[in-house]
């Protein structure tokens, strides 16, 4: 699936010298793609999402949106509306929206202001949401484009574009609970600790075209948001919270659909669900002669299928108006300049440079924690050796790490394995001291004792400590005269694992041979399987490559 590759075209660029011009960003068009899965049709997605800032800040107060504490607890006089009380800007607030739209490459307007959005619901006990819906300087919204074309020929089915809207502040509403157990009656509660927290929000153009494309874009953001400190990004935990909006049109008019919105998605699994379930829903309604109306929609996780909540006759009116109480908000260059500084090295960049530095490929480097791998391979450097194999390292983090930790419930993030504990175990399979299935056995033990909750004294380093020393080491005393019956045995048991591979496997051979040497990776885990895990997988691929001339 390709990525979108997050590149800026603006209005005005902050760098002209690194950053391309508006007239670049108008030849940009959206992408068309032909998926099987709805032949004939194209949709058109777009995506609304609300970002809660890193530590909780409210935007016009100094209060914290503590969202576990008790309800009402941290609730400054402004964030319950009370009369009299006057907004104050919070700077942190400010400085993490700045460095949002720093990290997106996105344009920053030098004056803009903020405006008062009018409805009523029990959760906005203003009677209004103080947002950003116009720029004094360049009229209606902050037109942003964050593309992903792709640099070389060769690149062009890795990414896409998606453009940006506008990023903007705005508060986030108190929250409601309904309950029908109260003392005289069904009803609803509200806790203002939510009420005024800092959001922005982010605001795509309707570039994507299909559910693995919107789930991508909105994966890429939460790495952004992360690595630049903006952001937890959780979706789980209510940091992200998105609202997809759909349409489906022929391929002959692509762009002419009914556009439905659905509404407070909070995971990017449902993302993807509730698309392709508004798209299928779309195209039976066409196919069957009728009108898609626009609606509001909400998804169950239960069915994983959208279902009606209101029509949209008109656009509400929100009677948008600047708010009265709050100055424009003036940005300096220098403040700008003072926090390029501290966006730092972003996800892409990190990845362009770690396949440089180290040659790897794209698939290899995509999706992995570059942290732990430069960690992994540092954490070698300046003994005897020098450092760590990259590939091999690369390797144990893709086809081992990342699977034992998701079976047992853990991500790399809350890994209770740590860069050093994974390096020392990919030297103890470098230096023969276990094979790879004992090694990965190891690891496997290990997680499941600490998602039980055993955890040993010492932790893995005392774990893999006993177990090498349960093992013994090769004699040097011995090696010399050993070393070469052990030597010649195990290459006749090779040779003949391979002989017998390849000529079971004719099919793959040809293929092999014909240039798709993918294909060798088939024949890799069937040897795995052969020698129950004893067989080196890298020196596998490289001698079927060799024999068969690739």
């Amino acid at each position: 699936m390709p990525r979108p590759r997050l590149r800026t075209l603006t209005l005005v660029a902050l760098s002209p010298s690194s950053h391309r011009t508006a007239s670049t960003a108008a030849t940009l068009q959206p992408h068309t793609r032909h998926d099987p899965r709805w032949e004939g049709w194209q949709p058109t997605i777009g995506l609304e999402l609300h970002v809660q800032l890193k530590g909780n800040p409210k935007l016009f107060s100094h209060e914290t949106a503590t969202y576990d504490a008790t309800p009402n607890t941290h609730v400054a006089p402004f964030d319950a509306a009370l009369p009299g009380t006057l907004p104050t800007l919070h700077p942190t607030p400010l400085r993490l929206a700045l460095l949002a739209s720093l990290a997106l490459k996105s344009q920053i307007n030098p004056l803009s202001r903020f405006d008062r959005k009018h409805y009523f619901y029990p959760d906005l006990v203003a009677g209004w949401q103080v947002t950003q819906r116009y720029c004094s300087k360049r009229g209606k919204g902050k037109a942003v484009d964050v593309g992903g074309a792709a640099k070389a020929e060769e690149e062009q089915d890795e990414f896409f574009t998606v453009r940006l809207e506008q990023v903007q502040l705005e508060q986030d509403t108190a929250k409601s609970f309904h309950d029908p157990s109260l003392p005289l009656g069904p009803g609803t509660l509200v806790d203002l600790n939510r009420a005024g927290a800092a959001l922005i929000e982010i605001v795509t153009k309707p570039d994507m075209r299909s559910p693995e494309e919107a789930a991508s874009f909105v994966k890429a953001l939460q790495s952004i948001l992360r690595s630049s400190g903006v952001s937890g990004a959780n979706m789980e935990k209510g940091e992200l919270r998105c609202d997809v909006n759909v349409s489906v049109s022929p391929l002959s008019s692509p762009g002419s659909g009914t556009r439905c919105e659905v509404k407070n998605l909070n995971g990017v699994r449902f993302i993807s669900a509730a698309i392709e379930s508004e798209i299928k829903r779309q195209i039976a309604l066409l196919q069957a002669g009728e009108e898609v109306e626009s609606s509001t929609l909400g998804f169950s996780a239960l069915t994983l299928e959208t279902f009606h909540l209101r029509s949209k006759e008109s656009s509400p009116d929100y009677r948008y108006m600047p708010d009265p109480e709050l100055s424009p908000l003036a940005v300096s260059a220098e403040l700008v300049r003072k926090l390029e500084g501290e966006v730092g090295e972003l996800p892409l960049e990190r990845e362009e440079r770690v396949r440089a530095t180290y040659g790897l490929g794209r698939r290899e480097v995509g999706g992995v924690g570059v942290r732990w791998f430069e960690e992994i391979v540092r954490g070698a450097e300046g003994e005897e050796g020098g450092g760590r194999d990259p590939k091999v390292v690369m390797n144990w983090l893709i086809h081992t790490l990342l699977g034992l930790l998701s079976r047992h419930s853990f991500t790399l993030s809350t890994s209770p394995l740590s860069p050093s504990d994974l390096g020392a175990l990919i030297d103890a399979v470098s230096s023969k001291r276990m094979n790879g299935t004992e090694a990965k056995g190891v690891v496997g033990d290990w997680l499941a004792a600490m998602r039980e909750g055993r955890e040993e004294k010492g932790g893995f380093g005392e774990v893999l400590r006993r177990e090498l020393e349960s093992r013994p080491a090769p004699s040097p005393s011995s090696s010399s005269s050993s070393d070469a019956a052990t030597d010649s045995e195990g290459d006749t048991a090779f040779t003949a694992l391979i002989d017998s591979l390849l000529a079971s496997h004719p099919t793959e051979v040809s293929k092999i041979r014909a240039g798709q040497t993918k294909v060798i990776q088939r024949l890799v885990g069937e040897a795995m399987k052969r020698s129950r895990g004893r067989a080196d997988a890298k020196r596998v691929a490289e001698e079927i490559g060799r024999r068969l001339g690739v």
